[in-house]
């Protein structure tokens, strides 16, 4: 996928999240990948609303995985990414219609 293709994920899973999380608005993609405006999202939102917003940027980001790779995938990653997850709390359609079978 490469630096580009992450960035466009992060970019789009972000226009999406502020959509739902208005004070988002605040933060933007950078051309490293990481996130700018933090600073100012910080002194714009409470803890609550920061918190709401990075569960919201996750879950877009995690829905557009699913989307592209799959669920079968994503789950895969985001297991690697926290061995301590239970997997088993985690529902990304694994199966759906859009994925070979094994």
């Amino acid at each position: 996928m490469g630096n580009v293709g992450y960035r466009a994920l992060l970019a789009r899973a972000l226009a999406l999240a502020k959509a739902e999380v208005p004070c988002l608005h605040a933060m933007h993609v950078k051309a490293d990948g990481s996130f700018g405006g933090l600073d100012e999202l910080g002194a714009q939102a409470d803890r609550e609303t920061f918190a709401e917003g990075s569960v919201v940027l996750l879950a877009q980001l995690l829905g557009l995985l699913v989307v592209f790779i799959g669920g079968s995938l994503t789950l895969r990653l985001v297991c690697e990414m926290w061995p301590k997850f239970p997997p088993s709390d985690l529902d990304f359609g694994i199966g759906d219609k859009h994925e070979i079978p094994k």
